[in-house]
C-alpha cells in the first residue's frame, strides 16, 4: 500500500510508495493549488492507474493529477469549486460507470459535484446548498437503492446534510 498526503503549507502533495513491510520510500512531491486540504483517489481516465484529486482552499479549486502508474503524476488540471473547498470524495454519482467528485465548500455553505467524463476531465461544477460551514463529506448508499448518496458534516450548524441520489 502507498500513501498520499496534502501538504497545506507548501502547496504540494506527497506520495510515499510502500515497501511492503510497513515502511515507505522517500516522498515524491507534486504541485497543487494553494492550501491543499483533502485528497480523493480513483481511476479518472480509465487507464487502470490511480489518479488523485485534491481540494485547494485558498484557490477555490480542485486539482486533478493523473497517475503514471509508478507513483508519479502528470501536471495538475484545476477545476473551479465554491468558496473554501475543504473535503472531497470520489464515486459514481450519475451511474455512468465513471468517477465523479463531490466537494464541501465551507465558506458558501454548498457542495460542488463535478461529473467525470471518463477521460480524466470533469464537467463544470453543480452546486447544492448545505447547512452552515460544511467541513467533511463521504459517500455511501444510505437508502439501499444501489446509488451513491452523500453525507455532509456541517461544522457551523452541528448537523449532517444527507443528499440522496435521484439519478435514473
Amino acid at each position: 500500500m502507498d500513501l498520499a498526503v496534502a501538504n497545506i503549507y507548501d502547496n504540494t502533495i506527497s506520495v510515499l510508495l510502500g515497501k511492503g513491510d510497513g515502511t515507505f520510500q522517500t516522498q515524491i512531491t507534486n504541485e497543487t493549488g494553494n492550501n491543499p486540504n483533502s485528497l480523493a483517489y480513483g481511476d479518472f481516465n480509465n487507464d487502470n492507474k490511480l489518479d488523485l484529486a485534491v481540494t485547494n482552499s485558498d484557490d477555490n479549486t480542485v486539482s486533478v493529477l493523473l497517475g503514471n502508474g509508478d507513483g508519479t503524476f502528470q501536471m495538475q488540471i484545476n477545476y473551479s469549486t465554491g468558496k473554501t473547498p475543504l473535503s472531497i470524495v470520489s464515486a459514481d454519482f450519475n451511474n455512468d460507470k465513471k468517477f465523479d467528485l463531490a466537494v464541501t465548500n465551507n465558506d458558501d455553505n454548498t457542495i460542488s459535484v463535478l461529473l467525470g467524463k471518463g477521460d480524466g476531465t470533469f464537467q463544470s461544477q453543480i452546486k447544492y446548498s448545505t447547512n452552515n460551514a460544511p467541513a467533511s463529506i463521504t459517500s455511501y448508499d444510505f437508502n439501499g437503492d444501489g446509488k451513491s448518496d452523500l453525507a455532509v458534516a456541517n461544522f457551523g450548524s452541528n448537523d449532517v446534510s444527507i443528499f440522496l441520489n435521484e439519478c435514473a
